[in-house]
């Protein structure tokens, strides 16, 4: 669907992003011809608020993961407005929600998919627990090994390492990486099992390429369910490189693969620890669930719903 954008743009802008390597005046030059108000944010919730008080036009978002998460959330508060339509201009490390929906990361090819105007309604999940209460991501949410190797993939080893710094991060982590007891309830029916990696993906990639949720469709009104069991530390470094790959391992021996619409997840003490697109949620009791076609987004030439094989 292709659509002619109303005259109200509002650009929120993470200067910080990707090491603050964009230069916000010349992307102010690439977007040339639209009526701007251009927001660059200084601290945490500054792209929450700024996204929570935009009702209606363009919402064009120039950050990472985070910053996109920070800014769904704003939108979240706010009901997510039925004539509010976001777009990518993707400005971190990793880029991970840019890569399902196929927007470039040069800033002229993400500039031109914005002009282009193809527009779908996408799923959100909202996730719950006892420490964050409420929020929203349309991503991928990890909990294990996925998460502490987020938090072990800090600022420092990212510039280093690029895209490659999650494979070097996922090596150190791995190593003495303690697997979980956990039950899950998929709409209702319970499952348990010895876990080193669990995916909640609405979209299907983490942590700067990893294939975290390699069939999620974005717009079926589910959510993906990916476990990795306790398949020893071998059979899990044979999986790391093939993800990383952007190779579909569904099939591969200890891989739980489930979907539904509402997700509880329990662990044993120590609980299992998510993130969501990077940020800690909590290693208490977690729920999972998905909100159909609640957010219009800019997708590129190349997206697909439902992802090949």
């Amino acid at each position: 669907m292709e659509e002619t954008w109303a005259a109200r743009t509002r650009v929120i802008c993470n200067p910080a992003s990707g090491g603050g390597t964009w230069e916000p005046d010349l992307l102010r030059e690439e977007l040339s011809g639209f009526e701007l108000d251009w927001i660059e944010t200084e601290g945490p919730e500054d792209a929450t608020e700024a996204a929570k008080e935009w009702h209606d036009g363009l919402l064009i978002v120039i950050g990472g993961d985070g910053t996109i998460n920070e800014v769904l959330n704003g939108l979240g508060k706010a009901g997510f407005p039925e004539n509010v339509t976001l777009a990518l201009l993707p400005a971190g490390t990793g880029n991970d929600l840019a890569a399902t929906l196929a927007v470039p990361e040069d800033p002229d090819e993400a500039e031109d998919v914005i002009r282009r105007n193809r527009v779908r309604s996408l799923d959100v999940a909202r996730v719950r627990s006892e420490s964050i209460g409420e929020r929203f991501f349309i991503n991928v949410a990890t909990g294990g090994i996925g998460a502490e190797i987020s938090e072990a993939n800090y600022e420092d080893l990212k510039s280093k390492w690029g895209k490659l710094s999650y494979l070097r991060a996922s090596l150190e982590i791995a190593r003495n990486f303690d697997v979980k007891e956990i039950t899950l309830y998929l709409d209702s029916e319970e499952h348990r099992m010895r876990a080193i990696n669990l995916a909640v993906g609405n979209c299907r990639y983490a942590g700067g390429g990893w294939l975290a949720a390699p069939k999620a469709n974005p717009e079926d009104g589910l959510l993906d369910v990916v476990v990795i069991e306790d398949v020893g530390l071998k059979e899990l470094l044979k999986l790391t490189p093939t993800a990383l790959a952007r190779s579909n391992y569904l099939d591969k021996e200890g891989i739980f693969f489930m979907r539904a619409k509402e997700i509880h997840v329990e662990s044993q003490p120590p609980g299992l620890e998510f993130t969501v697109d990077g940020e800690v949620i909590g290693k208490e009791p977690t729920e999972f669930a998905v909100i159909p076609r609640a957010l219009k987004l800019v997708v590129g030439l190349e997206y697909v719903p439902e992802p090949k094989e």
